[in-house]
């Protein structure tokens, strides 16, 4: 995947529900703080986003328009996706970790 500049970012709601808790936040965060970074699977009209932050990596779209070997970038990185992402994480990285996590909000 493409590294996106600041100026070119897509719009966050097709891709991410705001005000969500937990890592689902970390689109916020990035586009807010300018910490961390947007990603895409082209420049224009992008099929497939990430957004990365202190190893985490948060993946939405379409996983047909990406490449394992694209995915490069996110080894070592906690990775939450769609399981629709499974097989294109799978070719990717030779170990895949699965873990449930939980969130409180009060």
């Amino acid at each position: 995947m493409m590294q996106l500049p600041p100026h070119h970012l897509p719009a966050v709601p097709r891709w991410f529900v705001p005000g969500s808790p937990g890592p689902a936040s970390l689109p916020e965060h990035v586009t807010t703080t300018g910490v961390g970074h947007w990603w895409a699977d082209r420049a224009l009209d992008p099929r497939a986003v990430a957004v990365s932050c202190a190893g985490h990596v948060l993946l939405r779209g379409d996983p047909g328009s990406v490449a394992p070997d694209l995915l490069a970038p996110f080894a070592r990185s906690h990775v939450e996706a769609p399981a629709r992402f499974l097989p294109v994480l799978g070719a990717a990285f030779d170990r895949l970790v699965p873990a449930e996590r939980m969130v409180y909000v009060h």
